[in-house]
């Protein structure tokens, strides 16, 4: 089964400089490795109160971000699948989204994992 085409690479193939591919075009922000998106208010996402938005996960090139709703947490990123291009941060309609430095990402996790684990 093909994979859906997302909105970026849709207006990339019929608009060349959305790509920065045109040198006369306006350049696109470069990506930052260092840094990450993150959800930084988990309540306001809207997901996680039973509104379907998913913007974001229509606007992550690369798969990064997955919306539980089951489980009511919202959208949920892949730190490790997230390129830090932060193309999901303008489409969310409650800026629930924002880049942090993926040091401090990891540290967290880190963090995380050992209260879960550790009680």
């Amino acid at each position: 089964m093909p994979r859906p085409m997302s909105r970026r690479s849709l207006f990339s193939a019929v608009l060349p400089f959305a790509s920065g591919r045109d040198a006369h075009a306006p350049r696109l922000e470069e990506t930052r490795p260092e840094q990450v998106a993150t959800v930084s208010s988990a309540t306001a996402c809207v997901e996680r109160h039973g509104v379907v938005c998913r913007r974001c996960v229509e606007a992550c090139e690369h798969s990064a971000i997955r919306i539980l709703a089951r489980e009511k947490l919202g959208a949920v990123i892949d730190a490790a699948a997230c390129t830090g291009c932060g193309d999901c941060i303008p489409v969310c309609p409650v800026e629930a989204i924002a880049l942090a430095p993926r040091d401090r990402i990891a540290l967290v996790s880190e963090l995380a994992n050992l209260v879960v684990h550790n009680g």
